[in-house]
């Protein structure tokens, strides 16, 4: 019983400092804030973020599992319900990750991770974000084989193949936001529309029957 008290406590922390991080990456960017203030801000020692993070990379790329976990989470939920449009499926899937993608980082933020891990590919940190995106490119390839089963999608389409390729376009097009300060997300999201359209042309079951009639 008290083992799981102490473990309470010590997902209670963890949750604390990471809350904390946030804020101040947020309000003071990534570079300027330090352990110290993140540690004041969650009421506990410099230490004890150490004893659960062991730099400000850590916390960072604790921040981009969150958030992966969390829109994954969300995904699942998605996927259990019923779809009647395709095109409406896989894009609203894909602008929940853009959406979730902002509420614990910023572009800022963003831009640090992602030069992590493409600088540092084989470290923890670029180990650990490109597992993520794997889940979420598989998490795609699961709407997909629920589009199948219902037959909205082809029954030939590879759905694991289709869903790494469209997250590699949602992927692009967050980079893309990301880089820019001045892309609106009205923007990304009007790309995402337009390319996620006509990557279901391909899909869609009513195109194989219109090549069998042609």
């Amino acid at each position: 019983m008290m083992t799981g008290l102490r473990e309470r406590q010590k997902a209670g922390r963890r949750r604390d400092i990471l809350a904390a991080a946030s804020q101040l990456f947020r309000k003071d960017g990534f570079a300027d804030t330090s352990v110290e203030a993140i540690a004041a801000l969650a009421e506990v020692g410099t230490g004890t973020v150490y004893n659960y993070f062991s730099s400000k990379g850590d916390l960072l790329m604790a921040l981009v599992a969150l958030d992966g976990e969390q829109a994954r989470a969300k995904g699942q939920r998605y996927i259990a319900r019923n779809h009647d449009d395709t095109l409406e499926a896989i894009f609203g899937l894909l602008s929940m990750y853009v959406d979730h993608a902002l509420i614990h980082l910023t572009r800022e933020l963003w831009r640090n991770a992602m030069a992590t891990a493409l600088t540092q590919a084989d470290s923890p940190f670029g180990i650990s974000y490109a597992e993520n995106d794997r889940l979420m490119a598989a998490q795609v390839g699961e709407l997909v084989t629920a589009l199948k089963q219902s037959g909205k999608v082809r029954g030939d389409i590879n759905a694991e193949a289709a869903g790494a390729a469209l997250f590699i376009i949602v992927n692009g097009l967050f980079m893309q936001f990301v880089a820019q300060d001045k892309m609106a997300k009205s923007t990304l999201s009007a790309r995402l529309r337009d390319q996620v359209t006509v990557f279901v042309g391909g899909l869609a079951a009513s195109t194989l029957q219109q090549r069998k009639r042609a």
